[in-house]
C-alpha cells in the first residue's frame, strides 16, 4: 500500500497518469459499494454511503467503456479452470443488503444492462433492528459526546469539527477492540442514560432479494449477524458461515457459493475462517482491500475489491485502478 501511494504521487508529479492507466494489467478488478444515496439524509452511519445515484450512473457508464463486466458464475468458472485473466475483468458487488440497493442501484444497473452481486447479512433482512454500526452512529449524532473512551480502547477520541470523521474514527476503534460490538454498544448506551430507542433499520426484505434474482442479479452471503469473524468461537463462526448460506438458499431457492467478509480488512479473516468457508461449500470470498487479482484461481478466498467513496470522479477512478498492487 505504501508503495502504491508513492507510485501514485510520483506518477502525478512526472505526468505518467495516462501511461499507467493505458498500461494497467489484465486481471480481475472488483468494485465494492455499500449504500447508494446521500449520507446526510440518514439518521444512521453516513460513512456506509458509497455514492449518490447520479454518481453510480456515471461510474457504471465508465466501467462499461473500460472493463469487461462478468458475473460471479463466470468468475467461479475462471477459478475452476485455473485460467489467468487475459482481459481486464470487472465484478460489481454490493455489501450488507440496504434497501437503497434495490430502490436506487437496481434501476441504474438495469439502465446500463449490467449484472451485480449483492452480499447479504441475512440477520438484517426483514428486520427493523439497526445493525451495530448504525446504532453507534445514531448515538453519536444524537448525544454528541465531547470525548469518548470505552473499555478495551487503547485511547480516547475527542470530537472534532467534522462529525462524519468522528463517527468513522469511533467505528474504527470499535472494530479494533477485542470486545464485541454488542458489549460496546451496551456500554455506550449506559453512558447516555436517556436512550429511548432507535429508528427502524433501512434494509431489504426477502421479496426484494427475490426480485434482484429475477432481474438477473446474483446473491452471496455476508454472514448472518455481520460480526467480525476472527472474534468468534469455533461454534459461532460455523453458525455465521453456514446459517447465512442455508437461509439464503432456503428463502431464495438459489445456490450460494460466494462470500464477502464483514468489514473485510486483514484482521477480520484468517486461515481458520477460510477453512470454514471451504468446509461450508463456498467457492470464492472477497475482502475489502484494494488491488488487482492477477490470478483469482491462486487466491479464491482472498479476492481484493476497490472501495467506492462519495465524490469520486472519473479521474479518481482511473488513478485508483492505475496505481494499485497486484495479488
Amino acid at each position: 500500500m505504501k508503495f502504491s501511494r508513492l507510485k501514485r504521487k510520483l506518477g502525478g508529479l512526472l505526468g505518467l497518469d495516462s501511461y499507467y492507466w493505458e498500461n494497467r494489467p489484465n486481471g480481475l478488478y472488483c468494485l465494492n459499494f455499500h449504500r447508494i444515496g446521500l449520507g446526510a439524509d440518514t439518521p444512521f452511519d453516513p460513512c456506509v454511503f458509497s455514492c449518490s445515484s447520479e454518481e453510480l450512473d456515471k461510474h457504471l457508464e465508465f466501467i462499461k467503456c473500460h472493463f469487461t463486466v462478468i458475473t460471479l458464475a463466470e468468475l467461479e468458472s475462471l477459478v475452476k479452470s485455473h485460467s489467468v485473466p487475459d482481459k481486464r475483468y470487472m465484478c460489481l458487488t454490493f455489501d450488507d443488503g440496504y434497501i437503497d440497493n434495490y430502490t436506487n442501484a437496481l434501476p441504474i444497473l438495469k439502465k446500463h444492462n449490467l449484472k451485480a452481486s449483492f452480499f447479504i447479512a441475512t440477520g438484517l433482512i426483514g428486520s427493523n433492528t439497526a445493525p451495530w454500526w448504525d446504532k453507534i452512529a445514531f448515538l453519536i449524532k444524537r448525544y454528541r459526546p465531547a470525548s469518548l473512551k470505552l473499555s478495551g480502547w487503547k485511547e480516547g477520541i475527542t470530537s472534532s469539527a467534522c462529525q462524519v470523521n468522528d463517527i468513522r474514527e469511533i467505528l474504527t476503534a470499535v472494530k479494533s477492540c477485542k470486545h464485541s460490538a454488542a458489549s460496546q454498544i451496551a456500554e455506550l448506551e449506559a453512558k447516555f442514560s436517556h436512550v429511548s430507542g432507535y429508528p427502524d433499520a433501512e434494509f431489504m426484505h426477502w421479496e426484494h432479494l427475490s426480485s434482484l434474482l429475477d432481474e438477473g442479479m446474483e446473491i452471496g452471503a455476508h454472514s448472518h449477524n455481520h460480526d467480525i469473524l476472527t472474534k468468534l468461537t469455533d461454534q459461532e463462526l460455523f453458525y455465521e458461515l453456514s446459517h447465512s448460506k442455508a437461509l439464503l438458499e432456503e428463502k431464495l431457492a438459489c445456490s450460494v457459493t460466494a462470500f464477502s467478509y464483514p468489514v473485510g480488512n486483514k484482521s477480520t479473516y484468517n486461515e481458520k475462517v477460510i477453512e470454514g468457508l471451504r468446509n461450508t461449500g463456498y467457492q470464492i470470498a472477497f475482502n475489502f482491500l484494494p488491488g488487482v487479482n492477477a490470478s483469482p484461481a491462486a487466491t479464491p478466498y482472498d479476492l481484493h475489491r476497490f472501495p467506492v467513496a462519495p465524490n469520486m470522479n472519473q479521474r479518481a477512478l482511473k488513478k485508483m485502478f492505475s496505481y494499485t498492487g497486484r495479488f
